[in-house]
């Protein structure tokens, strides 16, 4: 059991209350634990071309478009072929309903949402204010 498990059948489940039920729940229901891998990603991104003196996002958008768009397309591909391929959906389903500390996951997964936005507001704010120190300058 981990939090991206947890977080992809409470998704899910929310989802299904909200819009109903369509083919698609568990693909969507990755989606927003992609969403959230990726909010990651590109913070960490931000904060290298930051440490390296704000080089790579202002002058190489081509090259700054590869690495958004490539990283998100991998970390998805990874996350489809985790989650939703071969079962694996109703075997995580049952891990996660069969799971008896539901508050702590809960909590923990509230936690793991909120600190991927937050991260991620911090470092474009932080980035686009250059208060970041250089550490590597080319």
């Amino acid at each position: 059991m981990n939090v991206w498990k947890y977080i992809y059948i409470n998704f899910f489940k929310i989802r299904r209350k909200i819009i109903g039920e369509c083919g698609a729940d568990d693909f969507a229901a990755m989606l927003f634990v992609v969403l959230l891998d990726c909010l990651f990603y590109l913070g960490i991104v931000l904060l290298i071309d930051a440490f390296t003196g704000y080089h790579l996002v202002p002058k190489y958008k081509l090259l700054e478009v590869i690495l958004f768009l490539g990283g998100a397309f991998i970390i998805g591909s990874v996350r489809n072929r985790a989650m939703c391929k071969g079962g694996a959906f109703e075997r995580i389903k049952k891990e996660v309903e069969g799971e008896p500390r539901k508050f702590f996951w809960g909590t923990l997964s509230l936690l793991y949402i909120l600190s991927a936005f937050a991260f991620f507001i911090l470092s474009v704010y932080l980035w686009g204010k250059k208060m970041i120190p250089i550490l590597i300058s080319f």
